[in-house]
């Protein structure tokens, strides 16, 4: 097979015909300032759009609706995401340097400049295409805070916003109110981001897997097993488990559940899961206490 050309982008035009160039005075150059003001408010911050004419000029309004969606979706977290990575606070356009192999429209972040990245011979295609996805995978493939924005987002709007009610049913249920809860994020999120380099699509609800894990599985499966209303068993377990305290965590291997399993280790009641088998039969999750008791 011959080996494939390299792709390489066609330099800029050194001058456009009359009637682009009037196009671009009426409808670009006039809108310009408008424009910097408009996506300057949406990030609280002053923002530049540093566009060649002779390259293209038309991506601008896709950027803004797109750039709504996505503080719409993700709010203050994702305008500080956003603003943390995008730190020259400017918008350009240029051609993929895919090629052939590009997508008609996407997106990057590069040396701190937002990107919006055509195929070379889609020029003006798709150009209100650019949704939340693209910004937030953007941003997330330049990060360095301790989460990805999406799942930030998920522990944000999925564990935090339901963590109490579920702390309070679960110390309801065992006889105790003042259970902890130890969703272990950071090391639950490091080891899955380990096991899974090919595939980010966990990250969007690591949140509410985890919530699941709790609620779904060893809630249900508590209450299943008669615990509220059984104090021998609530007596059983508060004194397997000294510590108050029910952690999750990923492990290598289970010691004898098939996805999922419930150990209890220096007065810790774990809830522990592979990579491989990561958000599947959540309602499995502590069925196996009784038998830890």
């Amino acid at each position: 097979m011959a080996k494939k050309t390299a792709f390489t982008p066609k330099a800029p035009v050194e001058k456009l015909p009359l009637a682009i160039r009037k196009d671009l005075r009426d409808n670009y150059d006039s809108k310009k300032e408008e424009y910097e003001t408009q996506i300057s408010e949406l990030l609280g911050t002053k923002f530049t759009i540093n566009i060649s004419p002779q390259e293209l000029w038309a991506y601008v309004d896709g950027f803004i609706s797109g750039l709504k969606n996505f503080l719409e979706n993700y709010e203050d977290e994702g305008k500080t995401y956003f603003n943390k990575v995008v730190t020259q606070s400017e918008l350009t356009v240029t051609v993929n340097p895919l090629g052939d192999d590009a997508p008609t429209i996407s997106a990057d972040i590069k040396d701190g400049v937002f990107r919006i990245l055509f195929k070379h011979d889609k020029l003006g295609y798709n150009q209100s295409w650019l949704d939340k996805n693209y910004f937030v995978k953007a941003v997330d493939a330049v990060t360095e805070e301790t989460f990805s924005l999406k799942a930030k987002s998920s522990i944000e709007k999925e564990w935090e916003e339901n963590v109490d009610d579920l702390k309070k049913e679960i110390g309801e249920v065992l006889n105790l109110s003042d259970v902890i809860l130890d969703p272990n994020f950071e090391e639950v999120y490091a080891a899955l981001k380990a096991a899974k380099k090919d595939d980010d699509d966990w990250q969007s609800s690591f949140g509410a897997a985890i919530l699941g894990y709790f609620k779904d599985g060893l809630l249900y499966q508590l209450k299943y097993a008669g615990f509220k209303e059984d104090d021998m068993l609530q007596e059983g377990l508060a004194e397997a488990v000294p510590s108050k305290t029910i952690k999750f965590r990923i492990v290598k291997a289970l010691k004898s559940g098939y996805r999922n399993e419930a150990q209890i280790e220096e007065g810790v009641l774990y809830l522990q899961v592979k990579p491989e088998t990561w958000y599947s039969n959540v309602s499995d999750m502590g069925d196996n206490v009784m038998k830890l008791l």
